[in-house]
């Protein structure tokens, strides 16, 4: 193949390679917006579902929760790359926490399950990839961690738009108010159809279904933020890779132009 030939060849390429690039920026981009608008009403939800379970808390003495008696740290990366440094930052946050080899993990991922120390115990399972897959993908999550007990403490750590963070999942704050020693007697608009233990089980397992939710959620956001700016960014590349070329190809018609002259002069003065 000729120079020529090949380069217009590559052009082709990085042509081509723009327009998938594009597709997939716009369907990150629709995503993102997908993502955002859940994230905000997730959060209410897990915020008004810890309300309510101190709010019980407060007024009844709730039973302790059974656990196993460890801790584990849960830890939410990619299952897809091309998204920056995304589980990069995730391994890197792990040395500063204790020793992961002291506690069992479950690191939700493929990608980051590579980067995560060999030595470590843990645990993997794959992370949604899109806002449809985040149900079963949470659910995945909550059928391994009652494969036993819970544990007595689930830390999570996960990306938040502003880095990475270490936060409590499990168990969740039920402090009684500060100034009583012993819970106080509920108020007539406390009126409960279910036990009080019964029903701290139920408000239990819903903050944690919704607080795993919000952090998932939380996680895919950054995902597709972090994916975004690098498909922006390999379009500017492109950009340039293409200008380049063509005006390679250019340069080299120019070429093939003067050298056409060059012959037809000549031959004119053999003439």
């Amino acid at each position: 193949m000729s120079s020529a030939a090949e380069n217009n060849a590559r052009l082709a390429l990085y042509q081509e390679l723009d327009e998938i690039v594009g597709a997939m920026k716009n369907l990150a981009q629709v995503e993102l917006v997908r993502l955002e608008k859940a994230l905000g009403r997730q959060q209410s939800m897990f915020q008004d579902s810890v309300a309510a379970l101190q709010t019980l808390a407060r007024h009844y003495a709730l039973p302790p929760v059974a656990d196993n008696g460890q801790s584990l740290l849960l830890a939410l990366g990619s299952e897809r790359g091309f998204c920056g440094g995304f589980n990069e930052q995730i391994s890197r946050a792990v040395t500063t926490l204790e020793p992961v080899n002291q506690q069992p993990s479950l690191v939700v991922g493929s990608r980051l399950l590579a980067k995560w120390p060999p030595d470590a115990e843990a645990n993997n399972l794959p992370a949604p990839t899109t806002i449809d897959e985040l149900l079963p993908g949470m659910q995945s999550i909550l059928d391994t961690l009652r494969e036993t007990r819970l544990p007595a403490q689930i830390q999570v750590l996960s990306h938040t738009k502003a880095g990475v963070s270490c936060r409590q999942l499990w168990p969740f704050p039920e402090p009684p108010d500060p100034e009583r020693s012993t819970p106080t007697k509920p108020s007539a608009s406390l009126a409960l159809n279910l036990d009080p233990a019964e029903l701290s089980g139920l408000l239990r397992w819903q903050c944690l279904q919704q607080g795993l939710m919000y952090y998932l959620l939380q996680s895919l956001s950054v995902e597709n933020h972090m994916r975004l700016q690098q498909m922006e960014g390999a379009r500017d590349h492109l950009e340039e890779l293409t200008q380049e070329l063509r005006l390679r190809i250019n340069a080299q018609r120019q070429q093939q132009i003067v050298e056409e002259i060059e012959v037809i002069l000549a031959e004119q003065r053999f003439d």
